[in-house]
């Protein structure tokens, strides 16, 4: 089970990530990972990148899951709440 603590210091240590990787690396699916970064978007924390309009490369539309990309916008660790 993904913990929002875990989700944040990964995309605050990477920066950004896809959906899909996100999903893989927590052995998460991809419902429960969106699920934890739309309260962590609502929360001002994380944004969602806009979807690219070329194909991303996996064989699928620009619309697939795989090219949803999420960017950390929280404090920094070690920085004042």
């Amino acid at each position: 089970m993904i913990t929002l603590s875990e989700l944040g210091r990964y995309l605050e240590n990477r920066g950004q990530a896809t959906l899909s990787e996100m999903s893989i690396h927590f052995g998460s699916s991809r419902d429960a990972v969106r699920g934890a970064l739309d309260l962590m978007v609502s929360k001002g924390r994380v944004r969602k990148l806009p979807v690219s309009q070329a194909p991303c490369g996996c064989g699928c539309s620009a619309s697939c899951e795989c090219v949803e990309v999420f960017e950390w916008v929280g404090p920094k660790s070690g920085s004042a709440r």
